[in-house]
């Protein structure tokens, strides 16, 4: 469908209000976040996080109007109609233990913590927070040498934060030039959760599912690809967790993802569930669900209200359901 109908559904959420537009007929609400902290992390730029003030307020808009679900109640009942939400958050990111879980906890939210088993116990840092850490030094102390051997490679300042998992190595080497060791930054930093953390979230009764093996762009590698990523990550969740639901989200999207892959994932027991990106719309494939990104910029509610009406005027011309 063309950009029309979102710009008319923005436009028509300026107006409607949130009372109005909760009343939407919609597939279970799945809102995901990656990472909640008070202070500036200067490996994301690629995304709005919330500070915890921000997170809880926007938890207490969703509890006003959806009731908290654990993921067992999706995989009980797929096709719900009631008024749910069940909430994640991908990358497995420290503060998702440190600062999420207690908020969580007090709040008596279920939720699931989607996990990269190559960043886990900071083995690796994702590509992206590398990029993110190369721009924040840039910003500071300009190097002419790293920025030049950049846009030798095709990344510059405007563009270093698309970087993608084939550009790993030129980050890398980037990185030398400007004297930033990124593996000095895993050890003192510590950015992502370790394996005990990991379990500490299960036993207080969080799901933890996968989440690929090192955050590839899925729709840049092949098929045979995916599914070793999907597959060693799920074996690090299976041999660490053994949870009772085998949960999958797809990095970035699950946009040129096949049905035959998804129908693999649960044929051979990889995968029990798994979510993609797409917001509030049904996928046609069963047990494969869409999640809505709540860190866009812009305004929260207006964000939240635009989706749901997006949803009804797709539904409205038939087209509401993702095909894989």
């Amino acid at each position: 469908m063309s950009r029309f109908p979102r710009l008319i559904s923005t436009q028509i959420a300026r107006f409607v209000s949130w009372k109005v537009t909760s009343r939407i007929g919609t597939p279970v609400f799945l809102p995901f976040y990656h990472v909640v902290s008070n202070k500036r992390l200067p490996y994301i730029l690629n995304y709005h996080y919330r500070d915890e003030d921000e997170f809880e307020k926007e938890l207490d808009f969703f509890l006003k109007y959806f009731k908290p679900v654990a993921l067992e109640y999706i995989y009980i009942n797929p096709g719900t109609k009631e008024k749910v939400f069940h909430l994640s958050f991908d990358d497995g990111l420290r503060e998702c233990a440190e600062i999420v879980a207690p908020v969580l906890v007090r709040k008596g939210i279920p939720a699931t913590f989607f996990i990269n088993s190559g960043f886990v116990d900071n083995k690796n840092l994702f590509h992206r927070y590398k990029a993110s850490l190369i721009l924040s030094e840039l910003e500071k102390i300009p190097c002419f040498e790293a920025e030049s051997f950049l846009e030798e490679n095709g990344l510059n300042r405007r563009n270093i934060l698309q970087a993608d998992y084939s550009q790993r190595n030129i980050l890398d080497q980037a990185a030398e030039l400007m004297n930033l060791d990124f593996v000095s930054f895993l050890k003192n930093k510590k950015p992502y959760l370790t394996t005990p953390q990991a379990r500490k979230l299960h036993h207080q009764g969080f799901t933890i599912g996968g989440h690929s093996h090192k955050h590839p762009e899925f729709w840049k590698i092949s098929e045979k690809k995916q599914f070793k990523q999907i597959r060693k990550s799920m074996e690090w969740v299976n041999e660490n967790i053994d949870p009772a639901i085998k949960a999958f989200s797809f990095p970035y999207t699950d946009d040129q993802i096949s049905g035959n892959l998804l129908r693999r994932l649960r044929e051979e027991n990889v995968c029990d569930i798994t979510f993609g990106t797409a917001g509030v719309k049904s996928d046609e494939v069963e047990m494969h669900f869409q999640r809505y990104p709540v860190e866009k910029p812009g305004n929260f509610k207006l964000n939240l209200k635009s989706e749901f009406l997006y949803f009804e005027l797709r539904n409205l011309a038939g087209k509401a359901t993702v095909k894989h």
